[in-house]
């Protein structure tokens, strides 16, 4: 996604396809089989696809830090840019699903649940909503934006050892809430008490790209990266995923993957090697339109699978499953959010204006 602040980095809308990739092929899935347990650990990474939401969160964080470092942030500017940049496609879900929810579910929601869901909090009817029940992530994504210019303006005084005690921090508090309750897997999955972690990490990701660009450049970097995330969600996975609600390990579970995703980030930036540059640009577009593909893939995938349910592609349904959420799922839900791209994200888009002071 290109910004009005610096210049384009072509190579993160990769990341945000993959992780929209990750989040479509997860729901797919999961629409014909339950949770597993597999021994092959590709099949972990599309049981365990919610990732992809961890590599939002990084990429986010990151993103910011590089856009706004070395500058000075006009608050009221930034907001209005994420009002522009995330409200008109969100609500566009929101009055979506609140109209289905009203005239083909019967449950005749008003005005005041609206403004539950328009507002950046858990509205109280999201777990009802079928089809944009993933919007949560929405909210957890604008209180970060709401913190960040005093995260960047606080890291920037006191040093890196700030944010990575705002990560401890936020450790210990799930620790107690463990404590307390004996499951913290809603509150690190689910809310910023969680997922700011990501979002950090992404910041101290962005000083280690500004400072050494090429630290990764070898290839193998990206390669150890892949396969230290690979074999980390594999074990998450093995261990009971995100259906585990006991899990004391629920309490560093976001800080460690999203370490992982940042270094996976930070070695797919810097690595040399280049694909052809037509098929750079060609992911880079569909990467773009990542956000539309989030917002409308669960309302696309009920479409498909009340026309088309499971194709035959195995009798194991298992295969079948995870060859239909790759083969079928994913490329249709990229066709299919390309109109929401093109008429409602792309023109507001171009709305933006500058909102960093050097």
């Amino acid at each position: 996604m290109r910004s009005e602040q610096t210049a384009y980095l072509e190579r993160l809308d990769h990341l945000r396809l993959l992780a929209a990739a990750l989040v479509v092929c997860f729901h797919a899935f999961h629409r014909h089989v339950g949770t597993l347990r597999p021994d092959n650990p590709l099949l972990s990474l599309i049981d365990e696809g919610h990732t992809g939401i961890g590599l939002f969160m990084v990429i986010s964080g990151f993103i910011f830090a590089v856009i706004t470092h070395g500058a000075q942030i006009d608050y009221a500017g930034f907001l209005r840019n994420r009002v522009i940049r995330i409200y008109p496609l969100f609500l566009f879900g929101v009055f979506l699903t609140l109209t289905i929810s009203t005239y083909n579910e019967h449950r005749n929601y008003g005005f005041a649940t609206l403004l539950e869901w328009v507002i950046p909090f858990r509205a109280s009817t999201v777990s009802d909503s079928t089809h944009f029940v993933q919007l949560w992530t929405i909210w957890v994504e604008f209180q970060f934006y709401l913190i960040f210019p005093f995260l960047k303006v606080f890291g920037e005084r006191y040093g890196v050892r700030y944010l990575w005690g705002v990560i401890l921090l936020l450790i210990a508090i799930r620790a107690g809430i463990f404590v307390l309750y004996g499951s913290v897997r809603f509150v690190a999955y689910e809310s910023i008490f969680g997922r700011l972690d990501q979002f950090l990490i992404g910041m101290l990701a962005a000083r280690v790209w500004l400072a050494r660009p090429a630290r990764l450049a070898n290839p193998l970097h990206l390669l150890a990266a892949a396969l230290a995330t690979l074999a980390l969600v594999h074990w998450f996975n093995r261990q009971g995923g995100h259906v585990r609600m006991d899990a004391a390990w629920w309490i560093v579970w976001t800080t460690v993957e999203g370490l992982a995703w940042a270094w996976v980030l930070l070695a797919w930036l810097g690595c040399r090697w280049r694909a052809p540059a037509g098929l750079e640009r060609t992911i880079a577009r569909l990467g773009a339109m990542s956000f539309s593909v989030y917002v409308m893939h669960n309302f696309v995938l009920s479409v498909l699978d009340k026309q088309i349910g499971l194709p035959a592609f195995s009798a194991d349904p298992v295969r079948a499953a995870a060859l239909n959420s790759v083969l079928v799922a994913l490329p249709l839900t990229l066709l299919a959010a390309w109109p929401t791209y093109a008429l409602i994200e792309r023109p507001f888009l171009a709305l933006r204006k500058r909102y960093i002071r050097s």
